[in-house]
């Protein structure tokens, strides 16, 4: 019968087969006596050297066998170290893991705090996962570089709890946290940052923040549970918010981005400042060719909850996409480009640049100030008052089934063979 310290060494074998890695030069841990033993007993470590981290260097996690299962490491420093197969801890607390390997690991403990990951790589897809708690945790100038494209393959750095990416790289990952999760300088393709979870009958909300990153390829943040999301001075190619849930702020500033597509399923406020979403082809080799720009909505169903909505200094470019008109049920030309739901309370859309825009104004108080685009729909919107300041739609209108409580439009500048659709609407220009 295969004992489990010989399954363990068989499945780190195939890890190092799978991933095609190059392995560091190390010895095993086990031909480490002193250090072995200081790992395996934290109290005997505590006795030799108090809270003085044990330094490890150079040692191989993997072939030797040992089973770790749900043994606890406390100050202890990994230089040059790797790991793979299956490593399962109790507890990982006040670590350092500096220029190490974890090719093809499933590496794991059920709480991790004060662990810093620096100059590490995973070295193809891993899985490096607090199962219940974590707190301090930073992932330093780390690589997530996994092979497998197929997004339901990718490997996870997935935290419950805190973390911190600061100016990691990566790609075909999922990296992620619960608690509050940090991206600051990163460069990453194609991942996963899904954020947030739902465990044991409740919601876990991330507030997350994002700073100073660039993203090529899809950037995916769908179906994210998070109390407030914060981007800033950041890139992408193509960020998808698909269905996120944001129980507080959306803030969107100083991003660069070929577009920012799907609707979040909820938010109290959006405020997108002083960026650029510049239009990009989103549809898949052999289909029709769509391009896509920005959507700043929620759920139909959520509306009410988006209190404020605030673009200012925007520039969207080319978007094919648009909503049905509820009048007819057709797609006009007017109705498509830029989604753009209004805040409850109130609306600002102020030194933008929108080529078509198909707004849904749900709105006590919409101001659009300093506003350029060729086509606008403000289709079935219901707005308290509107105020149109310095407002350049060169084209077409469209206030089909607008109702407008008050309405200032001597900033609508007017132009020869300029359509306004008012079917419907009280809107009297």
């Amino acid at each position: 019968m295969t004992s489990r310290r010989q399954f363990l060494t068989m499945l780190g074998m195939v890890s190092l087969t799978t991933t095609g890695c190059t392995r560091m030069t190390a010895k095993n841990i086990e031909a480490m006596p002193h250090e072995y033993a200081l790992l395996m007993d934290p109290a005997k470590r505590r006795a030799a050297l108090g809270e003085q981290r044990l330094r490890i260097s150079g040692a191989d996690f993997g072939v030797g066998g040992t089973d770790f299962y749900e043994k606890e490491w406390e100050s202890i420093h990994f230089y040059d170290c790797i790991f793979y197969g299956v490593i399962h801890l109790s507890r990982i607390r006040n670590c350092v893991f500096e220029h190490c390997q974890f090719p093809g690991s499933n590496f794991q403990a059920y709480h991790f705090e004060g662990v810093l990951f620096v100059r590490s790589d995973t070295l193809g897809g891993a899985y490096l996962m607090a199962g219940a708690t974590s707190k301090n945790v930073r992932f330093v100038e780390c690589d997530f570089g996994a092979k497998n494209p197929d997004v339901n393959q990718y490997g996870a750095v997935y935290l419950n709890g805190d973390v911190s990416y600061e100016r990691c790289t990566g790609h075909y990952m999922s990296v992620k946290g619960n608690g509050v999760v940090s991206y600051r300088g990163c460069r990453f393709g194609n991942v996963n940052m899904s954020n947030g979870t739902f465990d044991k009958g409740k919601w876990e909300y991330a507030t997350v923040s994002i700073n100073n990153c660039h993203f090529r390829g899809r950037t995916r943040l769908s179906r994210s549970s998070i109390t407030n999301l914060t981007i800033r001075n950041s890139k992408f190619d193509i960020l998808e918010v698909g269905l996120s849930d944001v129980q507080g702020d959306v803030l969107i500033e100083g991003v660069q981005a070929g577009a920012m597509i799907n609707m979040f399923a909820n938010a109290r406020s959006i405020t997108i400042r002083n960026s650029q979403f510049r239009g990009i082809s989103i549809s898949p080799e052999g289909y029709e060719t769509r391009y896509r720009s920005l959507d700043c909505l929620v759920e139909l169903e959520n509306q009410k909850n988006l209190r404020s909505v605030v673009l200012e200094n925007i520039e969207c470019g080319r978007d094919d996409w648009g909503v049905n008109d509820v009048v007819d049920n057709k797609l006009t030309n007017i109705s498509r480009g830029c989604q753009i739901m209004g805040g409850y309370d109130s609306t600002v859309i102020r030194h933008c640049t929108i080529p078509n825009a198909s707004l849904m104004l749900e709105s006590a108080s919409v101001l659009i100030d300093r506003y350029e685009g060729e086509k606008a729909s403000f289709v079935t919107s219901k707005i308290g008052s509107l105020t149109l300041r310095d407002t350049a739609i060169v084209k077409a209108i469209d206030f089909t089934g607008v109702q407008v409580q008050k309405l200032d439009a001597s900033g609508l500048v007017r132009y020869t063979g300029q359509k306004i659709v008012t079917t419907r609407s009280n809107v009297s220009l």
